[in-house]
């Protein structure tokens, strides 16, 4: 007995009936999904002047990620926000801490950062394609001072 070809494409027809079904039945399928991660390559440890990134968390194990980079003298965050627009972006720097606000068309952003010093007043971003990307100018290291004492 040998099997009907038509079988293949009936298990086709049917399979795309239940991915239709699911999708009309409310899932995620329609929600933009956000998906980052952070690697840092430096014989696996943090470079010194970026602080500890678990020490930010955001409101949401689903909310955006902040990648920090040093990139020469400037300091670049970027983040994935797919639907938002400029004007409803909010971006803020408090001290080390820069927090980025956002509503999308379909959802709300919330995620927040450490950067190493840097100059609030240069602060730039730019938003193409729903990645925000945020430029500001690193502020020079101060040089450690040796305790000197008399031996």
């Amino acid at each position: 007995m040998k099997n009907d070809p038509q079988d293949v494409f009936a298990q086709m027809d049917a399979m795309m009936a239940r991915l239709f079904r699911d999708m009309d039945s409310g899932s995620s399928f329609d929600q933009p999904q956000t998906v980052g991660f952070r690697m840092v390559i430096q014989g696996g440890n943090l470079p010194p002047e970026l602080p500890d990134p678990t020490a930010y968390q955001s409101r949401d194990t689903d909310e955006p990620v902040a990648e920090v980079h040093r990139i020469g003298d400037d300091v670049k965050v970027v983040v994935e926000m797919p639907g938002v627009s400029e004007e409803n972006l909010n971006i803020r720097l408090n001290g080390q801490e820069l927090t980025i606000d956002a509503a999308g068309s379909i959802r709300t952003y919330y995620t927040n950062t450490g950067v190493p010093p840097v100059d609030p007043k240069s602060l730039q971003h730019s938003l193409r394609n729903g990645v925000l990307e945020v430029t500001l100018h690193a502020l020079p290291e101060t040089p450690v001072q040796e305790p000197c004492g008399i031996i």
